[in-house]
C-alpha cells in the first residue's frame, strides 16, 4: 500500500510548526517532504519574538537563540502610563530568524526533503492526498498544512497590523511596552519590543498609516526619538482554533490552525507544539487522534480558555481597562513561569486572590465578572 505515496508525509510551511512536525516524523522514519513559500527560512520575519524561557524549552534547547532577557515593562493605556516588573517572569526575546533556520536544519538532518520558493495546494480526490506545486503532483499519506495565516478560514478571526523596525536616535528603552486604545484600535493593542541597542521593534493594528499613530505614541511616552528603517504588514490570527477541517490524515496547524493566543496573536509556543504533536503521530499513523491529543489532553487547552479572556476584553472600553491595570499595578501582578504563554494560568491566579477579586467585582459588570469566573471552574 505505501507504495502508491510519493510521500508518506507532506508538510506544507517551514516555519517553526512545520518544521517541528516534518523532524518528528522523519525521526521517525517516515518519507517527509516540507515545502515553503519562500526563498529563506526565517524571512519575512514578522513575529515579535517574545517568549518564556520555560515554553522555548519545550520547542528546542539553545540558549544561542536568545537575545535577552526582558525584567521591566510599561502599559500605556491612551494617556496613562504603568510600569510592571518582569523579573520573575522568564520573559526572553529571541532571535526568530536563528530559530526557524535551526529548526529547519533539525528538519533536514532527521531525513526531510526540503523545498523552497514554491507554493504549495493541497486538494483531496477520492479519498487521495494530492498536494501540487511548481507544477508537479505529490501523493501523501499524511499533509499536515502548516502554510500560515492564508490558510486560516475564519475571516473575522484575522487582523492586519504592521510592525515597523525603528531606528533609535539618543535614547533607549530595554522593556516592553502595550498600547492599548481601544477607540482607535478595538481588537489589539500597539507594541514596543526591543532588539537590538539602538533598535526596536513597534507595531500596532492595520496598514502603515495607522500603525504609525501608536508607534508615535508609545515612542512618546518612552521618551524616545527615531525613525523607522523598516515596515512590513501582515496578518494575526486572533479567532481562536480551527480544527474543524481535521480528519484521520490531513490537519491544520500553526497559524493555519489558528493555534496562536487569541489575546495576542503569538504564535510560537502552540504553533510549535502543534507542529511536534502532529508529527509524532502522523509517525506513530494515528493522525486520526490529533484533535484529542491536542485540544482535549495538551496545550490546546488553555488556547480554548484564552478565546474566553479574549471575549472578556472585547466587553471592555478603555476606562474598565484603566481601572483594572491600576489594581494590577497595584498588587504588582506580573507573568512567572510560563504564564506568559499561557495566560488562563495568570486570570486564574488573579481570581484566586480574594482581595483581588472583591476589587474586580467593583470594576467588571456582572455578566463580565461572572464569564471571567468561569475560567476557574471549566
Amino acid at each position: 500500500m505505501a507504495e502508491r505515496f510519493d510521500y508518506e508525509v507532506i508538510v506544507i510551511g517551514a516555519g517553526p510548526a512545520g518544521s517541528l512536525a516534518a523532524s518528528e516524523a522523519a525521526r521517525a522514519g517516515k518519507t517527509v517532504l516540507l515545502i515553503e513559500k519562500d526563498t529563506e527560512i526565517g524571512i519575512p520575519e514578522t513575529c515579535g519574538g517574545l517568549i518564556s524561557e520555560n515554553g522555548l524549552n519545550k520547542i528546542i534547547d539553545d540558549k544561542n537563540i536568545i537575545k535577552r532577557k526582558i525584567d521591566k515593562g510599561v502599559l500605556i493605556i491612551k494617556d496613562s502610563l504603568f510600569e510592571f516588573s518582569f523579573k520573575n517572569s522568564n520573559l526572553v526575546e529571541i532571535d526568530r530568524q536563528l530559530m526557524d533556520k535551526k529548526l529547519a536544519r533539525f528538519a533536514v538532518k532527521n531525513g526531510s526533503e526540503l523545498v523552497l520558493g514554491s507554493y504549495a495546494f493541497y486538494k483531496k480526490e477520492n479519498g487521495v492526498n494530492f498536494v501540487y506545486t511548481k507544477g508537479k503532483r505529490f501523493i501523501a499519506k499524511y499533509v499536515i498544512n502548516a502554510a500560515g495565516s492564508s490558510y486560516y478560514p475564519k475571516k473575522e478571526g484575522k487582523i492586519l497590523v504592521t510592525q515597523f523596525m525603528f531606528a533609535l536616535k539618543d535614547e533607549y528603552y530595554d522593556g516592553i511596552a502595550v498600547y492599548i486604545n481601544k477607540e482607535l484600535y478595538p481588537k489589539l493593542f500597539g507594541w514596543y519590543i526591543p532588539y537590538d541597542d539602538g533598535l526596536a521593534k513597534i507595531g500596532a493594528p492595520g496598514g502603515p498609516d495607522s500603525a504609525i499613530l501608536a508607534a508615535k505614541k508609545i515612542l512618546e511616552k518612552l521618551k524616545l526619538n527615531g525613525k523607522a528603517i523598516k515596515v512590513l504588514s501582515s496578518y494575526l490570527i486572533i479567532g481562536g482554533p480551527y480544527y474543524q477541517s481535521n480528519t484521520n490524515d490531513y490537519v491544520m496547524i500553526g497559524d493555519a490552525g489558528g493555534q496562536t493566543k487569541p489575546i495576542t496573536g503569538g504564535g510560537i509556543i502552540f504553533g510549535s507544539l502543534g507542529g511536534k504533536i502532529a508529527g509524532n503521530l502522523a509517525a506513530q499513523d494515528a493522525l486520526a487522534t490529533y484533535n484529542n491529543m491536542y485540544y482535549e489532553r495538551g496545550p490546546g487547552k488553555d488556547l480554548l480558555q484564552q478565546v474566553k479572556i479574549r471575549n472578556v476584553y472585547e466587553m471592555l472600553d478603555d476606562s474598565a481597562i484603566l481601572k483594572l491595570a491600576d489594581v494590577l499595578h497595584e498588587k504588582n501582578i506580573s507573568f512567572i513561569e510560563d504564564e506568559f504563554d499561557y495566560h488562563s494560568k495568570l486570570i486564574k491566579k488573579v481570581l484566586e486572590d480574594p482581595s483581588l477579586v472583591l476589587k474586580l467585582a467593583k470594576i467588571l459588570p456582572s455578566v463580565t465578572f461572572g464569564y471571567l469566573k468561569s475560567l476557574l471552574f471549566s
